[in-house]
């Protein structure tokens, strides 16, 4: 998996040995952007090097219940400070995100 940290101008695609958990987007708005969901890919190594290296990518999704609000989370938020995003119902916020993915169905 290639990732782009917030702010960087580069995809870093070297991770070896571990597990790496991509967020998402919903948990970045339940912890008010405290975690953050990065831009990522699945990228195949070509390289001649890399070919007697075994790597294993798969996608898992969880999602609450449709009437879950995906609002930010209490503790996320400090003295005095707002949540940075309306509350949705996860139904919404799935279907907007996927909806946002087929431009014709957005314009009516």
């Amino acid at each position: 998996v290639a990732t782009q940290s917030s702010g960087s101008s580069g995809i870093n695609a070297e991770y070896g040995g571990c597990l790496l958990v991509n967020i998402g987007d919903m948990m970045q708005r339940w912890s008010n952007d405290s975690w953050t969901s990065t831009l990522h890919r699945v990228v195949s190594l070509s390289d001649a090097s890399r070919t007697n290296n075994r790597r294993q990518s798969m996608a898992f999704f969880v999602n609450p219940g449709k009437n879950v609000m995906i609002e930010c989370i209490g503790d996320y938020k400090r003295e005095g400070e707002e949540a940075k995003y309306p509350a949705i119902r996860a139904e919404n916020y799935i279907l907007g995100k996927h909806f946002s993915t087929i431009p014709s169905i957005m314009k009516k």
